[in-house]
């Protein structure tokens, strides 16, 4: 699920709260200094919007990323919606292309043992539920060529099995949600496409990447923050 609020949630008041909310002032103070300040406040108005986790460098890297390759051959997609605050960073970006959105709308499908932060059991049974495909397309609204898919994926991939992608970003939470959604997309990525991850310091989501990595040829490039990318060769 995309955009969701981390679970752990510090007291604003706590150590952690007050370093957490000065660590997402300072970065939007960098951006603001050197990048667009369109993009900047296009982040914060998502931010009130909807319920959206990313710090601002992650949520600048994924408009960075779609921006670049909207040059190349290739649809875009998403897998793990939520509330929609990435999806609308990317129709920003995504010019005239196709943008496939994939969400059960039900929160997380089956928790397993793999899925742990640091070891510790984190996610449960249809958390991120909190969102539906109608508050989604009334979020993209003004958007065109955006497609929003309901159901588990890669069940749900059938209308897209021969397309091709330049971008690709996963936020799935969970172990077999991230190893299914590698295998379906790698295969249909064109050449330099890449295949963005967000929650890469989860224990199930490392584990993944380690096998699919030991199956085929990639090269795993981690990020700042809590993103990974892989880029087709």
């Amino acid at each position: 699920m995309a955009n969701k609020t981390r679970k752990i949630v510090y007291n604003s008041r706590s150590i952690g709260g007050i370093l957490s909310k000065f660590a997402t002032n300072f970065q939007f103070k960098l951006l603001y200094f050197y990048k667009d300040k369109k993009i900047v406040d296009l982040i914060k108005q998502i931010k009130k919007e909807v319920d959206f986790a990313f710090y601002p460098y992650e949520a600048f890297m994924i408009y960075s990323i779609v921006n670049t390759q909207t040059t190349m051959e290739g649809n875009l997609a998403e897998v793990g919606v939520y509330q929609g605050g990435s999806a609308k960073l990317i129709c920003e970006a995504k010019k005239e292309k196709n943008l496939y959105l994939f969400d059960t709308f039900i929160g997380l499908p089956e928790v397993t043992n793999d899925d742990t932060h640091f070891g510790e059991k984190h996610w449960h049974d249809n958390e991120f539920n909190n969102t539906s495909v109608e508050s989604v397309k009334k979020l993209l609204s003004k958007y065109e060529n955006v497609h929003v898919i309901k159901g588990e994926f890669p069940e749900s991939g059938k209308e897209i099995i021969e397309k091709s992608f330049c971008f690709v970003h996963l936020d799935v939470d969970l172990y077999k949600s991230t190893i299914d959604a590698l295998k379906f997309f790698f295969p249909k990525m064109v050449q330099g496409g890449i295949i963005l991850i967000h929650d890469f310091h989860s224990d199930g989501i490392q584990k993944a990447f380690e096998e699919f990595k030991n199956e085929n040829q990639i090269q795993l490039i981690e990020l700042t923050g809590s993103q990974a990318m892989i880029i087709k060769n």
